[in-house]
């Protein structure tokens, strides 16, 4: 009883330990991410300004137009934001809240089994380096883990209700971030299945009765979104038919595969490429290159050896996080459209839940299996490393070591070498997510990058490497709009979202982003716009001097007087980002 009662102080202290570390990388210097994805923060700001707002997930405090992810996680944010204020603290604190608890449900998920399984599960997630750049922003992802390992351990339990239950809660992650939450449904149903009992007769009742409530949960709120009369609600950002059900299927579903991109103009000179997305060639090594592995794969030959080791054991858990981490994976390698770095987050739990797994089943096979274990993923280490930052760097020393401790643990047939491996495999992908507190780059599309914190070329280009701000984030602007508004509903109107979302989030007022985020939405016409101008709803609009001539430009550029810059401009202008006012009120 002494010793079980030893072991399981030690347990608690190193659980403990492991959660403290999980929150250092999360909270650490947050604030100084500022509002993060100025795009969501400025719906979040919107949503406090009423319930209507609120339920339809509004972009804009006049119910414009809506953002293009579904609700949740904003609701989540805008309820920190209602108790603790407004600021880009409070809404990103409930990312990094989700992210520590997902380390603690991961524990839970891998204890039985075994302990050293589930701590050292637990603290590969909390230093995955994409896991720590996720939690640290106001993107959705960290919600959607959240309740994906919520609906896992639901599952486990094996019984009829387990399942309805466990759907509903991948409905909810539904909500989240829609189709990339029913990625996982194969893993969560095969884990149901492999961890219960039941007759195959009722198993089919309640894969009925489950399949039922995840339609019913995942579609509630975007049929809930469609049935309302059009003209009593938002445009359903990003979508052609101002519908969710289409936003669903299309801009957040098959452009993620194949997307049309538009034939580039050509270019005089062969300058850094500028790509807003992770130019990464499609295929099943897609996620093997270095770019992408140095954000979750620090331990990949662990996991695989963990999942043949133990399938014997414990074939429902081992079924759940393999298969989540091969849905996942083919999902990602597939993806020739819309596709971003941090996508990657959802493989954070699998990966080290098989990882610790494979740790602690390695340990019980001896110095032979650990030395294999060990030389593997020292060699993988090696090559990611080696890649990003130069075969010559020093920083190729760390998996050094744990190759010459995988040695010595085979060599003198002892288990100590070992543990000085494992350590020196835990420095890379520690330093990585050290680099997303002290080197975050673009914070709308969060990533780790040493290379990037120790000033180096990481090859992702200058918007994925740095944090850019619009110039409507100025000041001088924002003062003149509100001065010369008149009776205008509007303070602004700009045609896209990045353009709208600072001034919406300074001054809470509101903007019309009539082309939607990018500003390709046919959210109205040019008709529209000018009667709306002509009621007086309208008066002040800004243009980027860079951006190809639309309808929309055109006919502000023809309407419009512009304004001097003198008179609202305090930001420097920038030769590839200019902006113009112009005034309609003016005759």
């Amino acid at each position: 009883m002494a010793d079980q009662a030893g072991r399981q102080r030690i347990e608690g202290a190193a659980f403990g330990a492991v959660l403290l570390v999980a929150a250092v990388l999360r909270l650490m210097r947050l604030e100084d991410n500022g509002v993060g994805t100025a795009y969501y923060a400025a719906g979040v700001r919107s949503m406090l300004q009423g319930v209507w707002l609120f339920f339809y997930n509004s972009f804009d405090p006049a119910g414009f137009i809506s953002l293009d992810k579904p609700p949740v996680a904003f609701w989540i944010q805008a309820v920190f934001a209602a108790v603790l204020g407004y600021s880009g603290w409070t809404i990103h604190l409930p990312q990094a809240l989700a992210g520590i608890a997902s380390v603690a449900l991961l524990y839970r998920l891998v204890r039985p089994l075994g302990a050293p399984a589930a701590i050292i599960a637990a603290l590969l997630l909390a230093i995955m380096p994409i896991a720590v750049a996720i939690d640290r922003s106001n993107n959705t992802d960290s919600w959607l883990i959240f309740f994906l390992l919520l609906a896992a351990r639901t599952a486990l339990r094996g019984r009829g209700l387990s399942l309805v239950v466990a759907m509903a809660l991948l409905g909810l992650a539904f909500n989240t971030k829609m189709l990339a939450a029913l990625v996982c449904g194969p893993a969560v149903l095969a884990a149901w299945l492999l961890a219960g009992t039941l007759t195959w007769r009722r198993r089919l009742a309640w894969m009925t009765a489950a399949a039922v409530t995840l339609a019913v949960v995942s579609l509630s709120w975007a049929v809930a979104f469609d049935l309302t009369p059009k003209a009593k609600r938002p445009y359903a950002g990003s979508s052609h038919d101002n519908s969710m059900l289409e936003l669903i299927v299309m801009h957040n579903g098959l452009e993620r595969f194949v997307r049309n991109r538009p034939a580039p103009p050509p270019t005089p000179a062969p300058a850094q490429t500028a790509r807003a997305y992770d130019a990464v060639p499609v295929g099943p090594l897609r996620l093997a290159a270095p770019a992408l592995a140095m954000q979750f794969a620090w331990t990949l030959p662990l996991a695989v050896l963990g999942a043949v080791f133990a399938w014997r054991r414990r074939r429902a858990h081992i079924a759940l996080w393999s298969v989540w981490v091969v849905t996942y994976a083919i999902v990602y390698s597939l993806a020739g459209g819309i596709f971003h770095a941090y996508y990657l987050s959802t493989l954070g739990p699998p990966l080290a839940a098989l990882a610790g797994i494979g740790c602690f089943e390695l340990w019980r096979r001896g110095s032979t299996h650990l030395a294999v274990g060990l030389g593997a993923a020292a060699l993988w280490q090696g090559y990611i490393a080696g890649a990003s930052l130069g075969w010559t760097s020093i920083w190729v020393g760390f998996p050094a070591v744990a190759l010459l401790a995988a040695l010595a643990a085979q060599w003198r047939d002892k288990r100590p070498p070992a543990v000085i491996g494992g350590v020196a495999l835990l420095i890379l992908p520690a330093l990585w997510s050290l680099s997303a507190v002290f080197a975050p780059g673009n914070l709308t599309l969060p990533s780790a990058s040493l290379p990037r914190w120790l000033s180096l070329d990481d090859g992702r280009g200058p918007i994925l490497s740095r944090n850019w701000t619009a110039l409507t984030d100025d000041p001088k602007l924002q003062a003149f709009l509100k001065e010369h508004r008149g009776n205008a509903r509007f303070l602004l109107a700009a045609p896209n979202a990045l353009l709208a979302a600072p001034v919406i989030i300074r001054t809470g007022q509101p903007v019309m982003a009539f082309g939607g985020f990018f500003g390709n939405d046919p959210v109205m016409s040019v008709d529209a716009f000018a009667k709306a101008v002509e009621r007086g709803e309208v008066r002040f609009v800004v243009l980027a001097t860079n951006r190809r001539t639309r309808d929309f430009e055109r006919w502000v550029r023809a309407h419009g007087t512009v304004v001097d810059p003198s008179l609202w401009r305090s930001l420097p202008p920038e030769s590839r980002r200019a902006i113009a006012l112009y005034d309609l009120g003016v005759k």
